[in-house]
């Protein structure tokens, strides 16, 4: 029983060490760890196999070892040598009787006892650590085989909202902390500013307020300009003069106003995710792009997501498919928050990009 058990635990490890070899070389732990993280899956899978292959080879030859079955009293071919015995014959070298003047209070039947129940007392029984292998085995095997590599819808839509929540609570934040004065961008600098959303112009209320006359030369002090061409030079765009941005890009922009001044009505290429708009969409004309974004491993996933206007009901899409969005970027406020929203011109099906997770 003890041989098998020490098999089944060298088993145990070395199925541990293929599935992590197994998911670096199949290209699934893309989707679960950092890439500056994904080495060290394949030198522990590797490491757990050797250590596995090593003990196994040599499964008889662990020093003091009994690795088969005895009764108590039986012997089990190993010497054990009892000091006590051998110091006691040479320090007593005569017959043992009353008169001795020695304390031979203990008798051999105790000795046998002492023999019997000195081995393996630190040793697990065997019900136990057939329970601990069920508990490291079972659990891993399942979740490895069941694992889609991705989260589910429902996972999305909460940690969404979560996010979304998070950032209005910084934006928030921001506002009471200091109230800042528009930057000393010139709107009518950003030819994009005219083509709000719906028709509506920017001056209106669900999008940013133009700057506060007079408050030019305090703006200049106190902000560093920032404009649309310093936009270009950092974000890159296609040949429809696009801006290639992330989701993740465009949700940050939130809340701060001197972006949103100069990216208001911007056209925007990006690549997501689509699911169902659940948040402020009474006339259902709108979908919820998003990306997640991993900071380590797929614990830590955040979905972050922005919504998407089509204007009318979306066309047909596959839930959670990936899809190329075309469109002109605007920031509306809507039951108190502000949020950045793409309206849609164009969308086209497209494959899942390489860095379909964001690090």
């Amino acid at each position: 029983m003890k041989k098998f058990l020490q098999i089944l635990s060298i088993l145990t490890l070395m199925t541990w060490g293929g599935v992590f070899l197994y998911f670096y070389l199949t290209g699934r732990v893309e989707k679960h760890l950092d890439p500056s993280f994904r080495v060290y899956a394949l030198i522990s899978g590797i490491g757990m196999l050797l250590v596995g292959g090593f003990n196994l080879l040599n499964l008889n030859r662990v020093l003091g070892l009994c690795t088969h079955d005895h009764a108590h009293g039986e012997p089990c071919d190993h010497d054990h040598h009892h000091e006590e015995e051998h110091t006691h014959d040479a320090d007593c070298e005569h017959e043992h009787d009353e008169t001795c003047g020695h304390d031979h209070s203990h008798d051999h039947h105790s000795h046998d006892d002492g023999d019997a129940g000195h081995h393996h007392h630190h040793e697990e029984t065997a019900s136990g650590i057939i329970f601990s292998l069920i508990v490291l085995l079972v659990p891993f095997l399942f979740a490895t085989g069941y694992s889609r590599d991705q989260f589910s819808s429902e996972y999305l839509a909460k940690w969404g909202k979560i996010e979304r929540q998070m950032l209005q609570m910084r934006i928030a934040e921001r506002n009471a902390a200091r109230q800042p004065s528009i930057s000393s961008v010139d709107p009518s600098a950003n030819p994009y500013t005219s083509d709000a959303i719906a028709g509506e112009s920017p001056g209106d209320a669900d999008t940013p307020p133009d700057r506060e006359a007079g408050n030019e030369t305090a703006s200049d002090d106190s902000w560093a300009t920032f404009t649309l061409e310093d936009l270009k030079q950092m974000v890159p765009q296609n040949d429809d003069d696009e801006f290639l941005l992330d989701v993740p890009q465009i949700f940050y922009t939130a809340g701060d106003r001197e972006l949103m001044e100069v990216m208001e009505g911007i056209p925007v290429e990006t690549t997501a995710q689509l699911m169902e708009e659940t948040l402020n969409n009474p006339d259902n004309t709108r979908l919820k792009a998003f990306r997640l974004f991993i900071e380590c491993c797929a614990a830590d996933a955040r979905p972050l997501s922005i919504p998407v206007d089509f204007g009318q009901a979306p066309p047909e899409y596959t839930e959670m498919g990936w899809y190329r969005l075309h469109g002109k970027l605007h920031y509306v406020q809507e039951a108190g928050e502000m949020l950045p929203i793409i309206r849609i011109e164009e969308i086209e099906e497209t494959a899942e990009p390489m860095d379909g997770l964001l690090f």
